[in-house]
């Protein structure tokens, strides 16, 4: 019996037992309890830590948006610590019968991106939907530590260009080594 038991708890300890992320992007309840209010705008990963000269990837989501036809998100980032590579369009308003509009300005002189999207679809003029809005690549150019925030200018619209109400935002924080 004790060999069993010496045998069990060796193989016990060799064995690694694997922990599980719940680390979701589109988790009300885990944005809720970040203080993050629906429907919001926010990015995932929410903290980044990196070696200068490396490059990265955020993305960034709508969640809870009801009536929902189209956006203008601004993204502000510090010029001095790293440069937006490439911003790629999301699903968020992808419709099998239209591609939506998808548009984009970079400026890494003064640290800002706009993203420009509306949704085409065949069926209706809006959408209730959480999602993603874009992808966006960066490379870090300096250390320290640094943040990616949605602009003031952010809008989210019906199909009569009615603002919606964005009662929450995300935000990242970088770390760069």
């Amino acid at each position: 019996m004790q060999k069993i038991t010496l045998l069990t708890v060796l193989l016990l300890m060799a064995c690694e037992i694997p922990t599980e992320s719940y680390e979701n992007p589109l988790d009300v309840e885990a944005a809720s309890d970040n203080g993050i209010e629906t429907p919001a705008l926010v990015f995932f990963p929410d903290e980044i830590t990196i070696s200068s000269g490396a490059t990265f990837t955020v993305f960034v989501y709508g969640l809870m948006f009801e009536n929902l036809a189209g956006s203008s998100i601004w993204i502000e980032f510090d010029k001095n610590r790293i440069q937006v590579s490439s911003v790629i369009q999301g699903d968020i308003f992808v419709d099998s019968q239209n591609e939506p509009i998808f548009f984009t300005e970079e400026n890494n002189d003064d640290g800002w991106i706009k993203i420009t999207t509306s949704y085409l679809g065949g069926d209706s003029t809006a959408i209730d939907v959480t999602g993603s809005i874009a992808q966006l690549t960066f490379t870090t150019v300096a250390t320290g530590a640094s943040t990616l925030t949605f602009g003031s200018q952010c809008e989210m619209v019906t199909p009569d260009d009615e603002a919606l109400e964005i009662k929450g935002f995300g935000e990242v924080s970088i770390t760069t080594n």
